[in-house]
């Protein structure tokens, strides 16, 4: 007989733990959280990467709830998992978790009112409630290109480091310019033979004003933290005031881009290689990316950036092929290329009421209610789902917004004793049209890019068009009468 919780929550990420915090905080603690790595902690256990750090400040970048004694203004990916290792003892969430735990299909039964969890092992578990915290960018994408089976050396994925591999005085091309790879080329570069950078589109980087934290700010914020306090909702006005030029006035994003400008001009003075990283699209339609050492890697004498015209035609067995005919010859391929966002929400089959799947619903593009809750799909919440991304802020805002819905949601079935709530698919529909038509004018949308934001369609699944502080406002504003319950 299958085991049966009142939640399962799926992905021990942040959202994974903020999902567990909360409910012991509401008094739910017959949850199971399933994770399928062997080590709990999400995306700072899997990106392990050389030189990975986080984009926005640490002091935003953590639980409200929980503050931290940061040791700098960018946290690096070992402080990052440290702090999710601390919460994850702190609120004892280790006995509530089964790692090594893939999930592989969620299926709806309507005569019992459960979910069906089926994993990669064999096992099988029921549940009245599912939180998919699996995470938006948990899917690696590694592009098909030909003949990369032939290739004898090594390859890796940037969420998928071999840290087993000595890359040391090894022959290595980096795939991909943008956010890991950014992070991981300076962090090599003097220690490789040579390095070959594959750049499919240049991207908008700023310098990225990091430091370490002083003794005297640290024992501040911890003798006061109302202090902290403060200082983080200071952090996230600031950030939120991204969004007058994101979605509203996009020419204040060519202030920015003359910092951009001036950022590639002071670090390379090779007036070609200026060219070659220099974007064509007004910044901000792809993700604005922060660094001060990535520009003055590429001057170093053993490292060499190819743009569109030298790319990658094949591999061969002892390297890489490009479409203008060089052959490159490499020990280590390193894919920094990112992630499915957009298209692969959830990657699993998903089968709701009637029998009807995700992959149905989702048939031309994701979306859901709040980015949470999916019409058809009883007692099934999503985090981190289609169009929660924000391009100015931290994401774990985000996280706890959503939460606040879900137990509104899980406190309500509770309480009139029923067997399923969902949203109306109007009142989604709804929702959706309202978001698409404001991301239309967004910079996302209209900057002149195609990026991981967008569907192959050109559909945006992924960003969140207005201020945060609104969407909590919907998020807490839970309404019975927009939602199916059934009794």
């Amino acid at each position: 007989m299958n085991k049966h919780y009142e939640v399962i929550i799926i992905g021990s990420g942040f959202g994974g733990l903020a999902a567990g915090i909360q409910l012991k905080e509401k008094g739910i603690t017959d949850f199971l959280l399933l994770e399928r790595d062997a080590e709990m902690g999400g995306t700072w256990w899997a990106n392990s990467y050389p030189g990975a750090q986080v984009d926005v400040e640490s002091i935003l970048y953590s639980f409200s709830f929980e503050p931290y004694d940061w040791s700098r203004v960018f946290a690096y990916q070992h402080e990052l998992l440290k702090y999710t290792n601390h919460i994850i003892d702190k609120y004892d969430l280790r006995s509530k978790t089964e790692c090594n735990k893939e999930v592989t299909r969620l299926a709806f039964d309507e005569a019992n009112a459960v979910w069906q969890v089926d994993t990669k092992d064999g096992q099988s578990y029921t549940a009245t409630f599912i939180i998919n915290a699996s995470g938006g960018l948990s899917q690696p994408n590694i592009p098909d290109f030909k003949n990369l089976d032939q290739f004898k050396g090594k390859t890796m994925h940037s969420a998928r480091w071999d840290h087993s591999y000595d890359y040391k005085d090894k022959k290595v091309a980096v795939v991909g310019s943008a956010a890991s790879a950014i992070q991981i080329i300076p962090t090599i570069a003097p220690y490789v033979k040579e390095l070959t950078i594959f750049q499919r589109n240049a991207h908008w980087i700023l310098p990225r004003p990091d430091r370490a934290l002083t003794n005297v700010e640290r024992n501040t914020f911890k003798r006061f933290p109302q202090i902290q306090k403060a200082y983080r909702r200071a952090v996230y006005m600031k950030l939120e005031g991204r969004v007058l030029a994101f979605q509203y006035m996009n020419n204040i994003l060519k202030l920015f881009q003359k910092e951009g400008e001036d950022h590639i001009k002071s670090a390379i003075k090779d007036k070609d290689l200026q060219k070659k990283v220099l974007p064509d699209y007004l910044m901000g339609c792809k993700r604005i990316l922060l660094s001060s050492d990535y520009y003055p890697s590429l001057n170093r004498p053993n490292v060499r950036l190819l743009t569109r015209e030298s790319g990658i035609k094949e591999f061969t067995p002892t390297g890489i092929a490009t479409i203008d005919g060089q052959q490159i010859d490499v020990d280590l391929v390193v894919f920094a290329t990112g992630f499915h966002a957009s298209e692969d929400v959830v990657v699993y089959p998903v089968i709701g009421r009637n029998g009807v799947t995700l992959d149905d619903a989702w048939q031309h593009h994701a979306h859901a209610y709040l980015g949470t809750t999916v019409p058809n799909f009883p007692n099934f919440f999503l985090l981190a789902g289609p169009n929660t991304g924000t391009g100015h802020t931290s994401a774990i805002g985000m996280l706890e917004a959503q939460m606040e819905y879900i137990l509104r949601a899980i406190q309500y079935k509770q309480k009139k004793n029923c067997k399923t709530i969902e949203v109306k698919s109007e009142i989604e529909a709804k929702y959706n049209e309202v978001l698409q038509k404001e991301l239309a004018k967004s910079v996302w949308q209209t900057g002149g890019c195609s990026s991981w934001y967008q569907t192959k369609d050109g559909i945006n699944t992924t960003m969140y068009p207005r201020f945060t502080f609104l969407f909590k406002r919907d998020c807490q504003n839970f309404e019975p009468k927009e939602h199916i319950v059934t009794f």
